[in-house]
C-alpha cells in the first residue's frame, strides 16, 4: 500500500483519482485550500494548504511516497470572483509543491498537463502547464507527466447552447479531437503511481471533427443544426477586452480558440463515449 498526496483533491478530476487510489488500497492524503471540502471525500488524511502559499505547504510531503497533482487555476468561465492565473496556480504553484516533494524525497511526481501542448505554447494555459513539466524533467525526482485530451465536462457548453438552438464552431471545424471523460483519466493517473513511464497521452474512444461535436450536441437533444461559422481572429477581438475584467478567464477562452484550430488526437485509453455523456448531461438539464 502507497500513501499518496493528491493536490487539487476537490476538483473534479481529482475526485475521481481519489477514488480510484483508494480502490487500489492505496492511502490518501487530500492537500487543499479548504479542510471542509476535503473532508467530503474518502481520504485517510487531509492537509490544508495553499500551491501559492510556500510556506502552507511545509511538511505536506512527509511520509509520502507520490505525489499525484491534478491542481490548477479554475477552468470555469463563470468563476469571475477567481482571479488567480495559469501562470501563478500551474507553474509557480505546482513548483512549490515540487520543492516540497523534493524535500521529503518523495518516489514519484506524477503532475496533469495536456495533450499537443507543443501547438499550443501561444497560450497562457498551454505554456504555464510545460513550464512546470520542464521543471519536473529537470527535478531528479522520478515523475509521470499525465496528457489527456480536452475533458467531456469542457464540452458541456456545445450541448447547453444545443438546447438553446444555437452552435458556434471557431474556424473552420475541421481540427480533429478525441475528448476523453475525467473517470478514464483519473484511472491513468491512479495506474502512473506505481508505472515507471515518463509520459502517458490519454484520448478518448472516438474521433470527431470541432463540427461533429456540435452536430452530435443538436442530434442528443433532437433539433436540427443552426451552426455559426466565426473566424478565429474575430473571436480573438471579442475576448480581448476580457483581460482587463479578469485575465484568468481571458486567457482560457484564448486557449478555447487556440485548440479549437488544432488537432488533439492521443492514444485511446477512455472507454467513455462523447454520446453517452451528451445523452446523460441532456437528461439532467431537462426542466
Amino acid at each position: 500500500m502507497a500513501k499518496i498526496l493528491v493536490a487539487g483533491a476537490t476538483g473534479t478530476l481529482g475526485r475521481a483519482a481519489v477514488r480510484h487510489l483508494k480502490e487500489q488500497g492505496d492511502s490518501v492524503l487530500g492537500l487543499g485550500r479548504y479542510v471542509p471540502l476535503l473532508r467530503r471525500l474518502p481520504l485517510d488524511e487531509t492537509f490544508e494548504g495553499d500551491l501559492t502559499n510556500p510556506e502552507s505547504l511545509e511538511g505536506c510531503c512527509d511520509g509520502i511516497d507520490i505525489v499525484l497533482s491534478c491542481a490548477g487555476a479554475s477552468m470555469r468561465l463563470d468563476n469571475w470572483w477567481d482571479r488567480r492565473s495559469f501562470a501563478a496556480v500551474d507553474f509557480a504553484g505546482n513548483k512549490n509543491l515540487l520543492a516540497e516533494a523534493q524535500r521529503a524525497s518523495v518516489g514519484r511526481f506524477v503532475y496533469v498537463s495536456l495533450h499537443a501542448a507543443e501547438s499550443l505554447l501561444r497560450t497562457e494555459y498551454a505554456r504555464e502547464h510545460e513550464r512546470f513539466v520542464e521543471l519536473l524533467r529537470r527535478s531528479g525526482l522520478p515523475f509521470t507527466v499525465i496528457r489527456p485530451t480536452g475533458f467531456f465536462g469542457f464540452f458541456g457548453e456545445i450541448l447547453r447552447m444545443a438546447q438553446k438552438g444555437q452552435g458556434v464552431v471557431v474556424g473552420p471545424g475541421t481540427a480533429r479531437t478525441n475528448p476523453v471523460h475525467e473517470e478514464d483519466v483519473a484511472a491513468v493517473c491512479a495506474q502512473a503511481v506505481r508505472g515507471t513511464e515518463s509520459e502517458v497521452s490519454a484520448g478518448g474512444p472516438d474521433v470527431y471533427t470541432r463540427r461533429e461535436i456540435v452536430e452530435l450536441a443538436f442530434e442528443v437533444v433532437g433539433k436540427a443544426p443552426r451552426i455559426v461559422r466565426v473566424p478565429s481572429w474575430v473571436f480573438r477581438g471579442l475576448v480581448a477586452p476580457v483581460r482587463l475584467l479578469n485575465a484568468r478567464i481571458h486567457a482560457l477562452m484564448a486557449f478555447g480558440i487556440a485548440v479549437s484550430g488544432v488537432d488533439v488526437v492521443a492514444p485511446a485509453v477512455g472507454r467513455r463515449d462523447l454520446r453517452t455523456y451528451f445523452l446523460s448531461l441532456a437528461q439532467q438539464e431537462k426542466p
